[in-house]
């Protein structure tokens, strides 16, 4: 990518090489892949380039060299620094980070990558480059699964209460999610990771990148989401939910492990007898002017003077009116089961309030 660099070092070597020697190898390239090079077709690898000090002399501490990963047109170059020197037959790995990664594309299918160093005192070039080739596959053993899933934050959200559709759940804002590699690809540090966050049909599919340590069979991604707005959103309403992610690495080779879930459930601890939660806010009248009761599906009443009648649903609608003097009766029979309640309004404007069943 910065041709320039590299004949930059190449012009210093021949001021170099007249006051020191040394022989920096390129001896190993890597991408994710298995033990046979194969890369999952469409996977986006980070890449690595190894060098060793094959001198029978110390590479200084505080050395520089120039080293670069070539594919075709795509060119990666990076300085590496010696903070501590580089003895005799030890080695150091570069690696080229996520913003340098190579997608191994269906049309790619064969790629050369070539790696090359230069250090300002080497003498011996014919070590400084070496060539590997990976192969994009569709049959690699590319397999990765959602292990535990876990709401952090909010710390309340399992048996929250939305009392009767009055009270708002708190939204997620931190979810860890570990990845598991069960396959035979080692991901590199920089490698893409793909997985999904859901709850129901809210699926959030999101893309991140292998951090400091490769992964490798049988070792675990762990995921830390903190932020709301890449996280799905919880239902209002009572019920038994999962939060629940699964891996879509590209060519996952056995896709039906790929979920893991957790269990939330939501309650409505609202209770329609409770006085407190009538649409009228006020306890059964102890002494009525007016008697009512059920006997067979009739609502019986009985007044001492012209009253007027409503039937009223938990909702406070009013779905029934009529008028009565003395005895009177009312079919429920068209009402679906449940709680009514019955307002009673006296000739002389005094209410009473009755539920029935």
């Amino acid at each position: 990518m910065k041709p320039s660099l590299l004949s930059f070092a190449i012009v210093l070597l021949s001021f170099a090489s007249a006051y020191a020697q040394s022989d920096l190898a390129v001896i190993d390239i890597n991408a994710s892949s298995d033990a046979n090079n194969w890369v999952p077709q469409g996977l986006s690898t980070s890449l690595e380039v190894t060098v060793q000090n094959v001198d029978s002399m110390m590479i200084p501490a505080g050395d520089s060299a120039l080293v670069s990963i070539q594919h075709g047109s795509f060119v990666s170059d990076a300085w590496i620094h010696f903070d501590s020197g580089l003895d005799t037959m030890e080695t150091y790995t570069h690696n080229f980070g996520w913003d340098n990664r190579l997608m191994f594309s269906a049309s790619l299918d064969t790629a050369l990558l070539i790696g090359m160093a230069t250090h300002l005192s080497d003498t011996n070039l014919s070590n400084n480059q070496f060539e590997e080739t990976f192969y994009a596959s569709t049959i690699v053993n590319n397999d990765w699964h959602a292990g535990i899933i876990k709401i952090i934050e909010p710390s309340n959200l399992n048996f929250f209460d939305v009392d009767n559709n009055t009270n708002i759940p708190p939204p997620l804002t931190s979810v860890r999610v570990d990845l598991v590699n069960t396959g035979t690809v080692t991901y590199l540090p920089g490698t893409l990771i793909n997985y999904d966050v859901y709850v129901l049909d809210d699926v959030r599919s999101l893309s991140g990148y292998i951090g400091e340590s490769a992964v490798s069979s049988g070792d675990i991604s762990t995921r830390t989401i903190t932020n709301q707005a890449l996280l799905p959103v919880i239902p209002d309403s009572a019920g038994t939910y999962q939060l629940c992610a699964r891996s879509t690495v590209p060519n996952d080779l056995t896709s039906n492990n790929n979920a893991a879930c957790t269990i939330f459930k939501m309650v409505d601890n609202y209770d329609p007898t409770d006085p407190a939660n009538w649409p009228f806010a006020v306890d059964e009248v102890a002494d009525l002017n007016a008697k009512v009761f059920m006997s067979e599906n009739q609502l019986v009443l009985e007044s001492k003077s012209q009253t007027e009648l409503e039937i009223i649903d938990l909702s406070g609608k009013i779905i029934y009116t009529d008028a009565f003097n003395g005895s009177h009766s009312h079919s429920m029979l068209d009402y679906n089961a449940g709680i009514y309640f019955v307002r009673l309004i006296a000739s002389d404007a005094s209410i009473q309030t009755e539920k029935v069943f």
